[in-house]
């Protein structure tokens, strides 16, 4: 635990003029900057929204969190420093304390403290709704399912708050910390739809401007508390297509890409007016698969296809990671069996599944039933998760074929895929493709998929691995914790809930007056002291 709590501290650039001196444009590691510019990226879609509780992917968080924060930040690395908390702590087993940043305040001035965190969390478990006056959403993650075991929360004084459970939750800290908070007299005056329309943050940039599918402009907040933004404007444009994004590059129409193609990249990474970084995150892209009994969902009388285990590791059996990765993504993605990223904390390594498509058809044949050969009807979000993850679907398709399941394709738009999970409308032949993300640093925010009917659990987990799962939750000790969470990732491995395709490594290319721009392991691009030459 101790390794978690740890908070470490960040030096902030200071820019100065020399007494008695002509005033000098502000410089970083001695380079004159532009505080006055604006940064414009390239993204290759806009959000949907831009209430976190409404849910935070992998596009969505890129948007949201330059607005919103949480109690908790990120690091660089991936660990957890001081965010709008100054320390989280275990008071005892059943408690956990938070104390507070002083002196923060939402972009209207309206004052960050001990309030505002307890608004949240009412939100959060969707209590006092009626006595605040505000409509829920259909949040992406039901904390009061997902985490039933948090009972109350307290206002201790101004800047410190209390979290009480029934049951020990050794990370608390990192599903409640990591959530981005909103501002309650804002949102009790203006509703919850405003902040789908003009949201107002702690955060270091300021929304001034969205027009859907086109552009999101943002201004520095000079009241941020933290290291502040070197440009003065930054602007978020939607260009879809990654060539159309390498295009506006090189034109200088924009400063920064997102969503580089693998094949684009080491091309890009010869242009001497460019730079392409990349990083692995958590963005583990599968294919989902309708194993839910037919009380479990929007069924019509019938289970779903999938709920034997030999039909979804026979499935996993046919596919060619290897291929994908050197095909594809050229090395810019990594084979990852385990359900937990690679850069979370609690990760064990798994044994990767071999390409044994002989062994797929033999396991298929076991399962098979009398209605015929198995059928897929397969859900695909184009130009959402980039052109890698487009060119990986259809080819997985392909290899599902080979064994012997008849596969048709759907494509639709990402928004329309949430619509259809959140109804829980799959037919029972059905499956989706998607990249599970994670807002959250500890392994539980994965293998918690399958504990709770949710969104992408189609395939909920059996008594004894429910049973194990409950068990990393509970234990504090965290040698123990560990050990549990490393059983129960092998065991998940085993019983194959769902298609496990890649982890990405995702690639940014940007001009060389971007200064200091570096990817992080999180969902979201990261803009504090990142500045463009002058």
């Amino acid at each position: 635990m101790a390794h978690w709590l740890t908070v470490l501290l960040a030096g902030i650039l200071v820019l100065s003029t020399p007494p008695g001196t002509d005033a000098q444009p502000p410089t970083v590691d001695g380079v004159a900057i532009d505080p006055d510019a604006e940064l414009v990226v390239a993204l290759a879609d806009d959000t949907n929204n831009m209430d976190p509780r409404i849910g935070m992917g992998s596009i969505r968080s890129n948007y949201i969190r330059q607005v919103f924060e949480s109690l908790v930040d990120v690091d660089r690395e991936g660990k957890p420093v001081p965010g709008l908390a100054l320390t989280w702590k275990p008071v005892n087993d059943l408690t956990w304390e938070f104390t507070l940043r002083r002196g923060v305040t939402f972009h209207d001035g309206e004052p960050f403290n001990a309030d505002t965190v307890l608004f949240n969390l009412d939100r959060f478990f969707r209590r006092n709704l009626d006595r605040w006056g505000i409509k829920d959403v259909a949040a992406g993650t039901s904390f009061e399912k997902v985490y039933p075991f948090v009972t109350r929360w307290e206002k201790v004084d101004d800047f410190t708050v209390r979290i009480h459970t029934s049951e020990p939750a050794a990370n608390l800290w990192d599903f409640i910390g990591r959530e981005p908070l909103v501002p309650r007299a804002w949102t009790v005056k203006n509703g919850v739809e405003a902040l789908n329309e003009r949201p107002v943050g702690t955060g270091p940039w300021k929304l001034v401007e969205w027009k859907r599918k086109n552009h999101m402009s943002f201004e520095r907040n000079e009241r941020y508390w933290g290291t502040p933004g070197l440009v003065k404007r930054l602007r978020f444009v939607v260009i879809p297509e990654a060539a159309a994004r390498i295009a506006a590059l090189r034109a200088g129409q924009v400063g920064l890409i997102e969503a580089v193609p693998p094949l684009d990249a080491g091309v890009l990474s010869r242009e001497p007016t460019l730079r392409v970084t990349s990083a692995i995150q958590k963005l583990a892209c599968r294919l989902y698969l309708n194993g839910r009994t037919k009380d479990a969902y929007e069924s019509g009388g019938r289970d779903g296809f999938y709920a034997d285990a030999r039909v979804r590791l026979a499935l996993n059996l046919a596919v060619n990671r290897e291929a994908i990765v050197q095909k594809i993504f050229h090395g810019l993605a990594i084979i990852n069996a385990s359900p937990v990223a690679t850069v979370a904390y609690g990760y064990a390594a798994q044994e990767a599944y071999p390409y044994d498509p002989a062994r797929a058809r033999a396991l298929l044949a076991q399962a098979a039933g009398q209605d015929g050969p198995l059928t897929l009807q397969l859900l695909f979000p184009t130009k959402h998760y980039g052109q890698a993850f487009d060119e990986t679907v259809p080819a997985v398709v392909e290899m599902l074929k080979d064994v012997g399941v008849q596969v048709t394709i759907k494509s639709l738009d990402f928004g329309t895929l949430l619509q259809t999970l959140t109804k829980g409308t799959l037919p029972p032949n059905g499956g989706f493709a998607a990249c599970r993300t994670s807002n959250n640093l500890d392994a539980d925010d994965f293998v918690r998929d399958w504990a709770t009917t949710t969104l992408i659990n189609w395939t909920p987990y059996p008594p004894e691995l429910m049973t194990l799962y409950q068990n990393t939750r509970r234990s504090v000790d965290p040698k123990k914790r560990l050990a549990l969470l490393a059983d129960l990732q092998r065991r998940v491995r085993d019983w194959a809930p769902v298609v496990s395709l890649y982890q990405e490594a995702k690639a940014y290319a940007h001009s060389t007056r971007v200064l200091r721009f570096s990817p992080t392991q999180e969902l979201n691009m990261d803009f504090r002291g990142v500045a463009l030459k002058k």
